[in-house]
C-alpha cells in the first residue's frame, strides 16, 4: 500500500498578507482541511483589522476629547494674552523658599469694599454669581471656573490665583505691609472655588497644578501671570513652560 504525506500548505489571509507560519499539528491532511485553515486565518486576521481600527477611532476620540476644549477657552474680559504679561516676568531657575513667611504678613482679614457692608470675599462671590446683582445679595449657586461648574455658596473658599506663600518666594518679602495686604485683596488675584479644590491646589503654582478642566487651563495660566507682572513677581522656568503649553492651542483661534 502506497503510503500517504500530510499536505504541506502555506496559508495567505489576504494576497498582500505575509505568509503565516503553522505548526505540525495544524498542517491540514486534505484540502478540505487546507481550506477550513485558510477560512480560519481569514477570520483570524478580519478580527485583527476591527480591533485595530476600533483603536484607532477610540484613540482619536480622546485626543479629540482633550484638544476641543482647548480650542475653545474660557476666557475673561480684559485679561491680558499670557504672552503680553510674560514680556513683564522675570524668570527664574526654580523657585527658591524664602524663610519668615507668615499668612498674617499679608494681613489679618478681609478689607472691607468701599461704599458698602461687604468685605473683599463677598465682592468676590459676587461677581461669580449669576444671580447677584451686587455683593449684598448673594445667591446660592456661583460659577467656579477651575471646574467650570455651578457649586453650592455653602462649600467654596476664596482661593488666591497666586498664592501667598508663593508669592513671598517669589518677591513679596521685600514689599512693605501695606502693598501685602493690597496684594491679597486684589480681585484680580482672587477667585471663589470649591473647599476641594482650593485645599488641592494649596500654595501651588502651575508646574505643580493645574484647574482639572481643560478649558480652563490658559485662563489659570493668563491671571497668574497677570498677577505676576502686575506686582513684579518672578516665576519659574518650569512653570512659564506650562503656561504656555496651556496656550498654544487657544491661540490658534484667537
Amino acid at each position: 500500500m502506497e503510503e500517504t504525506w500530510p499536505y504541506h500548505v502555506t496559508v495567505f489571509t489576504s494576497p498582500e498578507s505575509r505568509a503565516r507560519r503553522i505548526t505540525t499539528s495544524q498542517t491540514p491532511h486534505t484540502f478540505e482541511d487546507a481550506a477550513e485553515l485558510a477560512r480560519k486565518a481569514r477570520l483570524v486576521a478580519r478580527i485583527r483589522t476591527v480591533f485595530i481600527i476600533l483603536l484607532c477611532l477610540a484613540t482619536a476620540a480622546y485626543g479629540l476629547m482633550l484638544v476641543l476644549p482647548r480650542l475653545n477657552p474660557y476666557s475673561q474680559q480684559g485679561l491680558p494674552r499670557l504672552s503680553a504679561s510674560l514680556h513683564e516676568i522675570e524668570t527664574i531657575p526654580m523657585r527658591q523658599k524664602i524663610i519668615g513667611y507668615e499668612r498674617t504678613a499679608f494681613g489679618a482679614s478681609w478689607d472691607n469694599s468701599p461704599g458698602t457692608s461687604c468685605d473683599t470675599r463677598d465682592v468676590v462671590m459676587a461677581g461669580q454669581t449669576p444671580s447677584a446683582p451686587n455683593c449684598d445679595a448673594q445667591g446660592s449657586e456661583l460659577f467656579d471656573p477651575y471646574s467650570q461648574e455651578l457649586i453650592s455658596t455653602d462649600a467654596i473658599e476664596v482661593d488666591h490665583i497666586f498664592p501667598l506663600s508663593a508669592a513671598w518666594d517669589h518677591g513679596a518679602y521685600q514689599w512693605d505691609d501695606a502693598t501685602r495686604q493690597q496684594f491679597a485683596n486684589d480681585p484680580l488675584n482672587l477667585v471663589a472655588t470649591s473647599r476641594e479644590l482650593n485645599q488641592s491646589k494649596s500654595d501651588s503654582l502651575p508646574e505643580e497644578w493645574l484647574p482639572p478642566h481643560p478649558r480652563a487651563t490658559c485662563w489659570y495660566s493668563e491671571r497668574v501671570a497677570a498677577v505676576a507682572a502686575a506686582y513684579r513677581l518672578s516665576l519659574s522656568e518650569n512653570s512659564v513652560q506650562v503656561m504656555k503649553k496651556q496656550c498654544q492651542f487657544g491661540n490658534l483661534l484667537r
